[in-house]
């Protein structure tokens, strides 16, 4: 999967976030979502669990098929 450009605005969109499953990546994200959601209008967040690094490509897929913006994270 090819990176998308990135969009004027998170206003209205669904940003996906994908987990690796590494500890402390999901708080990381979490807070990242709760952030996001402060900022902008009527965005809505989708947590994605992938389980490894790298993200299984069904996983992947359909966080890009659900999603505007997919924000990926690992962490230890």
């Amino acid at each position: 999967m090819n990176a998308s450009p990135r969009p004027a605005s998170l206003d209205g969109k669904t940003v996906g976030l994908l987990w690796s499953g590494t500890h402390g990546g999901d708080i990381a994200l979490k807070r990242a979502g709760e952030m996001l959601q402060e900022r902008f209008d009527d965005v809505t967040v989708k947590f994605y669990t992938g389980g490894n690094y790298p993200a299984p490509p069904p996983i992947v897929k359909q966080a890009g098929e659900e999603c505007d913006v997919v924000i990926g994270a690992t962490a230890d």
